[in-house]
């Protein structure tokens, strides 16, 4: 789990800090492909059931990282993006990469099932992102 200050989103609609989720098999493997959770679980897009398709719902207290009083955290895998090397190298240079520690196991599992039993994802980034 790390801490993105200052994440520029790729379709450049804005910056914000972010935690993110990564999903590479092994330490210093690149492009970095990673997951942008969401905390902006009380709108109307993942208040629809339909929306939560390929979603994993981390409830508030299921996680140190995720603590949001009045919002759940929503690990949305059809929201996965990659970051090229030099970018990592560049933002973790400036400290705005910041390791945050290890995401609980019980979430690491539900987001691997989820990824397994993925409903919109292609096989073969399936097989990417469990390392198989």
């Amino acid at each position: 789990m790390f801490y993105w200050v200052n994440y520029e989103f790729h379709d450049g609609s804005e910056e914000r800090n972010k935690y993110i989720i990564t999903l590479n098999c092994s330490v210093n493997e690149f492009p970095l492909t990673i997951i942008l959770p969401t905390s902006k679980d009380d709108g109307a897009f993942y208040s629809n059931q339909k929306n939560l398709i390929d979603c994993v719902v981390i409830k508030t207290g299921e996680s140190e990282f995720f603590t949001y009083k009045d919002n759940n955290t929503i690990v949305d895998l059809r929201n996965i993006n990659t970051e090229d090397q030099s970018i990592i190298e560049a933002v973790h240079d400036e400290g705005e990469l910041q390791f945050q520690g290890i995401l609980e196991q019980e979430l690491q599992d539900r987001i691997t099932k989820a990824i397994k039993d993925s409903l919109t994802i292609e096989e073969y980034l399936i097989d990417k992102y469990l390392c198989r």
